[in-house]
Formats: structure tokens, C-alpha cells, sequence
């Protein structure tokens, strides 16, 4: 996985920092967007964490 990727271009989180906030405990979209911001604006990166929180489950 490239963590430098970014997977919202709202707010500039890469996936790196999806994993480093699911490896903090986070097990949900909810819970990702809480943690990084991601997701709180268009929404297009929604299904992309969704599916990176499934893979680093």
C-alpha cells in the first residue's frame, strides 16, 4: 500500500493516515471521519475508506 497516496483531496488524507486512525481503534467510516476529517466534505472518498477499513480489518 502507498501511504503517501491521498484518498480525500478535500483535506489531504492519505491513506496512511486511514490506516495509522484504524490502528488507533477506529473501525468504522464514522469513525475514520472523526479521526482525519475524510469524508466531511464531497463525500467521494467514502467508498475508498470504506474498502481500506475492510482490507486493514
Amino acid at each position: 500500500m502507498n501511504r503517501k497516496k491521498v484518498i480525500c483531496s478535500c483535506y489531504h488524507v492519505t491513506k496512511g493516515d486511514v490506516a495509522d486512525a484504524v490502528e488507533q481503534g477506529a473501525s468504522s467510516f464514522k469513525e475514520v471521519k472523526k479521526m482525519t476529517k475524510a469524508g466531511k466534505a464531497c463525500g467521494d472518498c467514502k467508498k475508498k475508506i470504506k474498502k481500506l477499513i475492510r482490507k486493514l480489518s
